[in-house]
């Protein structure tokens, strides 16, 4: 994508939103865009984010994207947006997606519910990444209502299945942009201006990790959808994979699914031999992703094997499980370092309670991991991408899980 000369378009109508006459006289699409972070700030990161474009006529769906993101750093309020470190372990970090949201943003009117928010931290990580964007002047559901988004939908009958779940967000969000363009009230500044994105070194990665909304309590790690990097400009085969993608969204391809996908394979003309290239690179992607940390968990493990299955790849080879730290790795005298708020059937743990039950079973707190200074790191999620995590992988340090040092301790 080449950088763009900024294009206006005037105030959206209950008709749509329309373009001052240009040279190429079509109408911008409108983006609603979602995002949860690790926090707020310039160094805070997104952890989920979706994409849903709607005709700016009708304003219906015409396509969605969302995917969970590897910040590689500690995830932040777990409690507030529901992601916690093993189900981003295998999920794409944001450089590997970046072309995928540039390709949905550009051009696009940006629509969000606190508008200046999403678009804050999405320039954030186009910066990060070197891609100029000019964010536009899109339209804020947030400002039209001044009402927290399951508010303003409950009061015009917009459902919100999820709260702080990126897509659900993003689709209440479009519906009742919707409504308030129904009702004259969607305004914005005059002309609305629609983002315009740099260029962008990075090719589309096709690849997600999404947490189910049916169930918002399974992990995604037990719904790992991961599309393959195929490195291809055949659309066809690019398609069949998109197609893959969303019937592996359960992590299993039923006798109907499977007879789909051949159906589908062939009509796009694609042979046998390249339907099976394209599941084992589909395939290999996920193994990269589990392998980014140094770490194979067993979870990880068996979503690999799964999926290798239900791909038919028998002669693939499946990472070995790393063998997890456990209560074997600590001893009396050990110097402990903890990391983050636990909760631990029901009751919540603060590090300096941790630290008191530390020293009462004769173990030293350290306030860091250091290659010398420390023997074993106490975290709250053991999969967590934080600093402290990742130095005790560096030195070589055992990760234990709180709850496995509370039951090592007598407390559970």
């Amino acid at each position: 994508m080449h950088r763009h000369e900024p294009a206006t378009t005037s105030l959206p109508s209950a008709h749509g939103l329309h373009h001052a006459p240009t040279a190429h006289n079509r109408q911008p699409t409108a983006t609603v865009v979602d995002v949860e972070t690790t926090g707020f700030g310039k160094r805070d990161k997104i952890v989920e984010i979706a994409i849903v474009t709607v005709d700016p006529d009708s304003w219906e769906t015409v396509d969605e994207y969302d995917t969970l993101l590897n910040p590689e750093r500690d995830v932040g309020a777990t409690g507030v947006h529901g992601v916690n470190a093993s189900m981003v372990e295998m999920a794409p970090v944001f450089s590997e997606v970046v072309g995928d949201v540039a390709r949905r943003l550009n051009g696009a009117v940006l629509v969000a519910h606190n508008l200046p928010f999403d678009r804050r931290m999405l320039g954030y990580e186009f910066d990060r990444h070197g891609v100029r964007i000019d964010m536009g002047s899109g339209l804020c559901t947030f400002r039209a209502t001044r009402q927290k988004l399951k508010h303003a939908c409950g009061e015009r009958d917009v459902r919100l299945s999820c709260a702080h779940r990126a897509l659900a967000d993003a689709r209440a969000t479009a519906e009742l942009a919707k409504r308030l363009r129904q009702e004259g009230k969607l305004a914005g500044p005059d002309p609305v201006r629609p983002v315009r994105v740099g260029y962008v070194a990075q090719p589309p990665s096709q690849r997600t990790v999404r947490r189910g909304l049916v169930d918002p309590g399974v992990s995604p790690m037990c719904r790992v959808v991961s599309r393959a990097h195929y490195p291809h400009s055949d659309e066809l085969v690019c398609g069949y994979l998109d197609a893959l993608d969303w019937v592996l969204d359960d992590g299993v391809i039923d006798k109907t699914e499977r007879a789909d996908m051949e159906r589908l394979a062939r009509d796009c003309g694609i042979s046998e031999r390249d339907r099976m290239r394209a599941h084992r690179d589909y395939f290999d992607c996920i193994v990269a992703a589990a392998k980014r940390d140094g770490v194979v968990s067993p979870a990880e493990h068996e979503i690999i094997a799964r999926i290798a299955s239900q791909l038919e790849l028998a002669d693939v080879e499946i990472p070995a499980p790393d063998r997890g730290a456990g209560v074997q790795d600590i001893a009396q005298g050990d110097r402990v370092c903890f990391t983050g708020t636990a909760w631990v059937d029901g009751t919540t743990w603060e590090r300096d309670e941790l630290q008191a039950v530390a020293r009462r079973a004769g173990l030293v707190p350290v306030a860091n991991v250091t290659k010398k200074g420390c023997d074993v790191l106490v975290a709250a999620d053991v999969s967590s991408s934080s600093t402290k995590t990742r130095a005790a992988r560096r030195w070589g340090k055992p990760v234990v899980s709180v709850a496995d040092f509370l039951a090592w301790a007598g407390l559970r």
